[in-house]
């Protein structure tokens, strides 16, 4: 099980990121609420289903999980 620690950034000259190569992601979440939350990501050829449990201070747990990018499409529609 992996803890997780959400940081935010902000960018203060958003030019930084203009010659910077990126990636497609898409997501969504199945569920959303206080105790936990679990998203589907898609990127490529690969999807993921990810659950993350109630924060605590700055951290929570995080499970991710490969999935068949088919299975994570039709969660997604």
């Amino acid at each position: 099980m992996a803890q997780e620690i959400e940081r935010k950034f902000l960018v203060s000259d958003p030019a930084i990121v203009d010659t910077l190569a990126g990636e497609r992601l898409t997501q969504g979440y199945l569920s959303h609420e206080h105790n936990a939350t679990v998203r589907i990501r898609t990127a490529g050829h690969s999807a993921w289903l990810t659950i993350k449990g109630k924060t605590v201070g700055a951290t929570r747990s995080e499970f991710e999980y490969p999935i068949p990018l088919d299975d994570g499409r039709q969660m997604l529609a």
